[in-house]
C-alpha cells in the first residue's frame, strides 16, 4: 500500500463508517406480530406473511446493485442496513424483526446485529444467477455491446 493509500484509508472510514446496531436483541415478548414485523423461520407461515413480503421486494430492488460487481464490501454493509432501517422507519406501526421461542410461542426481537446478518444472507441468495448476468454484461460491455442491444436481447428471449 502506497503513503497516500495510507494517509486516504482512514479518511474513507470516516466518510463511510460501518453501520451501527441500534435495536438490540430481546424486549418485551410479542403475542401476535403485526404486518409490518419480518419474521424469522422457516415455512409457508412466515413466507406469506405480509411483513416479509414487502421484505422481499425490498431486497430484491436492491440486489443487482448488491451483487454487482463494482459495490464494496462497506457499500453492501450500508445496502443490508438501509433495507432493515426501513422495515424498522418507513411503516407505522414501525416494522420488527422477530423470531419465535419454541417453548413459549411468544415471538422475540432479533436486533439490529441480526437483522443485519439476515438481510445480507437474503441479498446473497441465488446470487449465482446476478452473477452470471453481471458476467455477461461486463463482457459484452468490452466487446462493444450496448445496454439497449443487450436490453433487446433480453426481451426477445435469444
Amino acid at each position: 500500500m502506497t503513503e497516500k493509500d495510507q494517509r486516504n484509508k482512514p479518511l474513507r472510514n470516516l466518510i463511510h463508517p460501518p453501520p451501527r446496531p441500534i435495536i438490540p436483541a430481546g424486549g418485551a415478548p410479542v403475542k401476535i406480530p403485526h404486518d409490518n414485523d419480518v419474521l424469522s423461520g422457516r415455512g409457508g407461515g412466515v413466507n406469506s406473511h405480509p411483513g416479509n413480503k414487502r421484505y422481499r421486494d425490498l431486497v430484491i430492488s436492491v440486489k443487482a446493485e448488491y451483487l454487482s460487481p463494482r459495490t464494496r464490501k462497506m457499500q453492501k454493509s450500508h445496502i443490508a442496513a438501509n433495507i432493515v432501517r426501513m422495515i424498522r422507519q418507513q411503516s407505522d406501526p414501525p416494522g420488527r424483526f422477530l423470531k419465535m421461542d419454541a417453548s413459549t410461542g411468544m415471538w422475540h426481537e432479533i436486533g439490529d446485529k441480526s437483522a443485519f446478518r439476515k438481510t445480507g444472507q437474503a441479498l446473497r441468495e441465488n446470487s449465482s444467477v446476478y452473477r452470471k448476468c453481471w458476467k455477461n454484461m461486463l463482457a459484452e460491455a468490452e466487446a462493444g455491446v450496448t445496454a439497449t442491444e443487450v436490453k433487446d436481447t433480453m426481451k426477445s428471449g435469444v
